[in-house]
């Protein structure tokens, strides 16, 4: 029996973030959000990735999804830009050369338990993160908000604890969100692992602590001392008259 790819055999979660090339954004109605929406359900329902949870903002878009394999994940994703891409062409009436997304699409794979939790709160709060509402939940075009209708527009994956309140008041508390410093990636930021507890830490000083003091950079309050005869033994110096104060 021949043997299979690896891809099709091993099955993770992915992070997946897609950028807009698009002025003055990928998304700026209503109408231009919910196409993309059925978009990404259409796709979901060709390819059957699951979908855990996801946030369509004006730029760019993240998706967590999985267990999936890498041949799944590729399949999906090249459908909804392409599709999304010439959908978006025709509305905006832009030429076919001018690019909709920024190269392609950036994912990365989460296989920790507390790096999938610590994931999907970054991907549910991004909204609240970038100062558009006030709560994460009133976001329109998120799962946290879709999985709190009686009728969800996406097929939405994952454990009940992601509708409950302990988690809706997780994605809102005020805490350092690791996920921010590093651009969306789940890897801990520098300082925070336990690797990284024994590196010392960088003083931030004032923004004026560094400039030259201007009453000794002068040349006039300058006075050129040979080095050479400060470095004498003691014994050679001891007995020499003090020199005046210039």
């Amino acid at each position: 029996m021949p043997g299979r790819r690896r891809s099709s055999l091993t099955r993770h979660y992915y992070h997946v973030i897609h950028r807009g090339a698009a002025r003055p954004a990928l998304f700026t109605t209503p109408r231009e959000y919910r196409e993309f929406l059925a978009i990404l359900r259409e796709g979901l329902t060709r390819h059957h990735v699951p979908l855990v949870a996801y946030i369509i903002l004006p730029t760019h878009w993240h998706l967590l999804l999985g267990p999936t394999g890498t041949t799944s994940l590729s399949r999906l994703l090249h459908w909804v830009t392409t599709t999304h891409a010439v959908r978006f062409r025709l509305r905006r009436k832009t030429a076919q050369e001018d690019p909709v997304y920024l190269g392609r699409f950036d994912s990365q794979s989460v296989d920790a338990p507390g790096s999938l939790v610590r994931i999907c709160r970054h991907v549910e709060r991004h909204a609240l993160t970038a100062g558009l509402v006030r709560r994460a939940q009133d976001w329109p075009w998120g799962s946290l908000a879709d999985r709190r209708r009686d009728e969800p527009a996406m097929p939405l994956s994952g454990s009940s604890f992601l509708v409950s309140d302990t988690w809706l008041d997780h994605v809102n508390a005020v805490a350092i969100d690791t996920e921010q410093l590093h651009c969306g990636d789940a890897s801990e930021p520098p300082g925070f692992g336990a690797e990284r507890r024994d590196q010392p830490v960088r003083m931030i000083g004032r923004a004026d602590q560094h400039q030259p003091d201007t009453h000794v950079e002068r040349a006039k309050h300058l006075r050129i001392v040979k080095l050479s005869a400060t470095l004498k033994p003691l014994e050679q110096r001891r007995n020499r008259p003090t020199s005046a104060i210039k």
